[in-house]
Parts: structure tokens; sequence; C-alpha cells
């Protein structure tokens, strides 16, 4: 028990220095040895602070397929809610992304990804890349991973044409990613991942997300999970803030 605790406070440092230093579907990669589908549905209530001030119920999941020595996976995740009484779609994206296993220790990774976010102005966004994930350390109740990949995005904002930030944007983009999984109890894990994504040749144009989740498992279909997410964009729409954060208080139901 010494032992896993101080691993979880070595995460907890770690953590600490990359929050402040971006979609992520780390949390929703499956660890199935079996061929075939698997997936799991979520249904999460979220308070949000920052450019958003309302609540909404946020559906989301994921559709994985186990080839063997490779998997694919289909995220799709939206919100909608009520805004004076008006229900609004505030947003949603689908991702998918192929990962091919080269060895024990690295693996090949392909995706697209497609998504808006009416709250930040963002009215359309598409994106594809490629990049390599290394499964640094696994043991029994402990995992660390490090990802790295190039991007090319496309992004259209609901501003003015001659808006200082532009409405009409194409980015090369470095995405880096640290991801941790610590099992406290057999019934209790705590998954931490963080984002950084700098644009090639513009590096003070960059995001930072942080999502960090804790699952409590009340059967082998059900989880509660207690989501808190930050995300940072150096350089948004002149009227949208730097900051949001967002916590969810849900369910997920895997299949």
């Amino acid at each position: 028990m010494i032992q896993r605790l101080n691993y979880l406070l070595a995460v907890l440092i770690l953590l600490s220095l990359n929050i402040y230093a971006q979609i992520n579907t780390e949390r929703y990669r499956l660890d199935s040895d079996s061929i075939g589908f698997t997936g799991f549905a979520d249904i999460d209530i979220t308070a949000i602070t920052g450019n958003t001030d309302f609540q909404f119920i946020n559906l989301g999941g994921r559709l994985n397929y186990n080839w063997g020595t490779s998997y694919t996976f289909l995220v799709a995740d939206g919100g909608f809610g009520w805004d004076d009484g008006e229900r609004i779609f505030d947003q949603a994206l689908l991702h998918l992304r192929h990962v091919q296993k080269l060895s024990n220790l690295i693996q090949t990774e392909v995706f697209f990804q497609t998504d808006f976010n009416k709250k930040r102005l963002l009215s359309e966004r598409e994106l594809i890349g490629a990049g390599l994930r290394f499964r640094i350390l696994k043991l029994d109740y402990f995992k660390f991973r490090l990802g790295t990949s190039y991007f090319f995005e496309h992004e259209k904002y609901d501003v003015a044409v001659n808006s200082y930030h532009g409405n009409n944007l194409f980015a090369n983009r470095l995405s880096t990613y640290l991801t941790f999984e610590f099992e406290i109890k057999d019934d209790l894990k705590l998954v931490m991942i963080n984002y950084l994504q700098p644009q090639i040749g513009k590096w003070d144009d960059y995001r930072i997300i942080s999502d960090n989740y804790l699952a409590i498992e009340l059967s082998s279909l059900v989880n509660v999970n207690v989501c808190f997410n930050l995300r940072y964009d150096s350089r948004p729409p002149e009227t949208i803030k730097n900051t949001d954060t967002v916590t969810k208080f849900g369910l997920s139901f895997k299949f």
C-alpha cells in the first residue's frame, strides 16, 4: 500500500507540473486481449465555468474493434442543454483512430477528427494526423504512457472576416501527451491525461488540455465517473477566455 501511495504522489506532482506548462481520446482506450467488438456509453451532468455558464447533459462513448496486433476505435461525444428555456445543441465530436502494435513498447497511430463547439465560437474543425505511442511502464496497479504526433487542422470560427483572430484557419501542430492510470482499489481507478499542442513555427500559439477522472466500479457493467477537465488556449478569438474548466458527474455503461 505504501508503494502505491508513493506512485500516486509522483503522479500528482507530475500533474501539477503539466497542468500549467490538449480532444482527449486516452480515456476512451480499452485494454482488451479478445478479438472483436467492445465499447461503452457515457452520460454526464455537467457544470461549466469560463466561456459557458450553465448546465447541460453530455452523451458519449466508444466502439472498439480489436484485430489482434492492432485495434480501431470510434469516439462520439455531444452535449446539449437549455439556456433561458431554449434548447441548444452546444457541441459534438467524432474521432476515428487506428493503432498498430510494433513492439511491447511502441505503437503507431493514425487518426481523423471532426468537431464543433458553439461556446468557443468554433463552428467547424477537421484534423488528420499520425504519431507514436510509448507504453513506458505497466504494473498491476499503475500505467504510464507517452504519446507524440503531428496533425494538420482546419478551423472555422463564428467571427468577422476581418477579426484579428481570423475565421478560417489552417495549422500544423504537434501533440504530446502523458497518461497516468492508478488503480487505488479493485473498484476505484484514477486516470490523468495531459496534452500540449503547439503550432509548428508559431510556438506561442498552443493549447493545453488536462483531463482527470475517478472511476468507481459499481458492477462489471456500470461505473460512476467524476471528471475534471481544464482547457487552455493561448490564442482564442477576441471575445473568448483563455481557460475553460468542466466538472462532470456521470455513469458509464460497458458492453
